[in-house]
């Protein structure tokens, strides 16, 4: 027999996470790729030797129409909750907890940008030809 609450479940799911154990902060590595003129230009690893960033909120920005997400991630070495003031601010499109995992995705990341760039020289070139 199913119970009836007289609360919206709403409310029942923000009481249910504030009396929840905070989560806790998953420190690891992030990438973020510079775009020029709306394509992916060159792409870069946030300090590669140790965890230091951890996501804290996901943004948009850039463009004209302002619709690219990107993650703001926040540099802290330390234990614990980090101040409120005086972090290393981030901003970049991937998040990884495994190193290796970001290398690889980087270098992805890298060789597609220069395929499409001399995908570009071929055609600007006149190689392709309709």
């Amino acid at each position: 027999m199913r119970s009836m609450t007289n609360e919206p479940r709403a409310f029942r799911l923000i009481r249910d996470r504030e009396d929840a154990a905070p989560l806790p902060r998953i420190r690891g590595y992030a990438l973020a790729i510079d775009f020029l003129d709306g394509f992916a230009a060159d792409a870069r690893l946030f300090d590669q030797h140790a965890p230091a960033l951890f996501p804290e909120k996901a943004v948009t920005t850039e463009g004209e129409k302002r619709d690219r997400r990107r993650f703001g991630f926040v540099e802290y070495w330390a234990e614990g909750v980090p101040p409120k003031s005086g972090l290393l601010r981030h901003v970049g499109d991937a998040f990884f907890a495994d190193p290796r995992t970001a290398e690889f995705v980087w270098q992805a990341v890298i060789e597609k940008i220069e395929n499409d760039g001399a995908h570009l020289d071929r055609v600007s070139a006149g190689f392709y030809r309709r």
